[in-house]
């Protein structure tokens, strides 16, 4: 999801921001109509049977390429190879060394999974949970390729695809799980009566579904071709038949195919799970088996981050993200880790009417009088890097830079010029006023963060009190981002974090219908965007959709509608157990027990 979705690592910092936002997205899912928003990984290719030396290239072999079993079997090898090595602990391998199978992996989550339907939710504690019980159709690989998961092998078209499943793939109540039971999955996801938030976020609106059990084939059409038709698939957890019968069922029961199987499950402490011994079709056809592989996982509740680095250390918690002052800790303790890159400066302004970020000429003058470098390294605490994009979760589809060249250097003479120029003049006071109104905002940023970025919030009130502006700082929680953008609408501007793999996954949120009937929080219409976002959708050619989408993004940029300032580093850290991480998300069936 969106997740930006968004695992446990996501969800420490990030995902808890874009999780507000999806929750709004439920109520307005009839208003949304094209792209959506992720929170989880599946960029990049999907041709499983071309290798790709970039995520550019395998989602360009991905729209022009067909998959058949032979080759999609020949690529697999080298896809599980990457996995070991390029998405888990510090580029460290699964290897387990000396230590057997068997034992218990012990996890830390900072939120409770809730409703544990993954139809029903794009939340990021939830999907976590549902790695170890669901698989997909295909799985997304660190490189960008992808290969198989349910599906044995696929043949991509610009606007069609025909799975071919694994004929052996068994559901945990021990029915087989057949091309019917793929295809009312993706019925389900994509009737609008079922109000599933994955429409428009993982599958696009309009996709018809058609399945021939005697062949294991279950052919989507889409109705218009689409260059990254794939990438949601593998992002859509396929739910067994009696699950699909009663999706009430599922609210605190898993009835999947994954590669572990909920045996307990006691809300707001912990979750565990039991190794499915039957499990040969992991991701390239890779059994869950040898050294390390654990019998059972306990997923905790632990909300406090001190606690949970304390844990850490000690080593009776495994596997956990921790962010801040308890991080450096981690560091100096020596801990491997796993980082994801996610979004932490990006701007946005109120442009609903009434709010000063209506004005074009005060939004490039509040832009140009920040110095983003020294935001960026007290905001991050060391951590952060200037943004390159709106998607940050690797492997980016597109792997544009989008941003350098399109901000404006920092100069505060410029931006008084900029304001005096617009009517905007200094009091006695020194606070800016126009037509009898002072410039003054209220901005918001998340409490996940931390004391850095509520540090980096302190620092922009003094770069704009130079300028002028009376700012009120606001932190706030998920909970009230949600209230606050989709409802009260009472803020000016804000460091907002949408975590994406998809450019595609962004329209409902930066163009369209406004609260309350859509998502388009920052009350944004960039013509430019609006063109060019329509046109990169019904594209079936990944470079000509990628031009578009560079197009749309430099459009918000130079408009001043969004400002992607810096990224930051989001690290789960792991003691006597590693686990890869592709596209933000764990990849269960890689779990394993080490030695430290």
């Amino acid at each position: 999801m969106p997740s930006v979705s968004a695992t446990w690592i996501m969800s420490a910092t990030i995902g808890p921001v874009l999780e507000a936002l999806m929750r709004s997205l439920r109520q307005v899912l009839p208003f949304v109509v094209a792209g959506g928003l992720v929170l989880t990984g599946c960029g990049g290719g999907s041709d499983a049977g071309t290798s790709a030396s970039s995520p550019s290239a395998a989602a360009e072999a991905s729209a022009t390429g067909s998959t058949t079993a032979d080759s999609a079997t020949a690529n697999t090898t080298g896809a599980s190879t990457a996995a070991s090595s390029a998405g888990s602990a510090d580029g460290g391998s699964t290897d387990a060394g000396s230590v057997g199978s068997g034992g218990t992996v012990t996890i830390g989550m900072p939120n409770d999974p809730g409703n544990l339907d993954p139809s029903m939710t794009v939340l990021s504690a939830t999907r976590s949970v549902s790695h170890f019980t669901y698989d997909t159709l295909v799985n997304q690989m660190p490189d960008g390729s992808f290969v198989s998961g349910i599906a044995a092998s696929w043949k991509v078209q610009p606007s069609s695809i025909e799975f071919t499943l694994n004929p052996d793939v068994t559901c945990s109540d021990g029915s087989k799980f057949t091309a019917t039971d793929a295809k009312n999955n993706i019925e389900f996801v994509s009737d609008p009566k079922n109000k599933s938030p994955l429409l428009g976020v993982m599958l696009l609106p309009g996709l018809t579904a058609s399945a021939d059990d005697a062949k294991h084939t279950v052919t989507v059409t889409s109705p218009s071709p689409n260059a990254f038709l794939l990438n949601g698939f593998a992002g859509v957890f396929m739910v067994c038949r009696a699950g699909l019968a009663d999706h009430k069922k599922l609210a605190q029961q898993a009835i999947g195919t994954g590669p572990f199987v909920l045996s307990e499950a006691v809300a707001d402490d912990h979750y565990t799970f039991t190794r499915n011994t039957k499990y040969t079709w992991g991701p390239g056809g890779r059994p869950m088996e040898g050294a390390g592989v654990p019998d059972t996982v306990n997923a905790r509740v632990i909300t406090n981050t001190t606690t949970l680095a304390n844990l850490l250390i000690s080593g009776e918690v495994n596997i956990g993200t921790v962010v801040g002052a308890d991080a450096t800790r981690l560091n100096e303790a020596g801990l491997k880790h796993a980082d994801v890159k996610a979004p932490l400066g990006e701007f946005f302004f109120n442009q609903d009417k009434g709010h000063p970020g209506a004005d074009p000429a005060v939004r490039e003058a509040l832009i140009t009088a920040l110095n983003r470098d020294a935001l960026m390294k007290v905001s991050a605490g060391g951590t952060g890097s200037p943004s390159a994009g709106l998607v940050t979760i690797e492997p980016r589809p597109c792997g544009t830079d989008t941003v350098t060249g399109h901000l404006p250097d920092y100069d505060v003479a410029k931006a008084k010029q900029i304001l005096d120029a617009a009517g905007w003049v200094p009091g006695a006071d020194g606070i800016r006023a126009k037509d009898g109104a002072k410039l003054a905002l209220t901005f918001i940023y998340p409490q996940q963060g931390g004391d850095a970025l509520a540090a980096g919030a302190e620092l922009l009130a003094q770069m704009w009190k130079e300028l002028g502006v009376d700012t009120k700082l606001q932190v706030i929680s998920p909970t009230q981002l949600n209230e606050v953008a989709f409802g009260t609408g009472a803020w000016d501007a804000g460091w907002i974090q949408i975590g994406i793999s998809l450019p595609s996954q962004l329209p409902p949120f930066l163009s369209g219908p406004v609260p309350p009937n859509g998502t388009n929080f920052a009350h944004l219409a960039n013509a430019t965007y609006d063109q060019d976002s329509k046109k990169a959708l019904a594209t079936g050619d990944v470079k000509a959709a990628c031009a578009l989408w560079d197009s749309a993004e430099t459009a918000l940029f130079t408009a001043f509608d969004v400002t992607p300032m810096f990224d930051a580093n989001t690290s789960a850290y792991m003691n006597g157990a590693t686990m890869n991480v592709v596209g933000g998300e764990f990849d269960a069936t890689s779990i394993r027990r080490t030695t430290g």
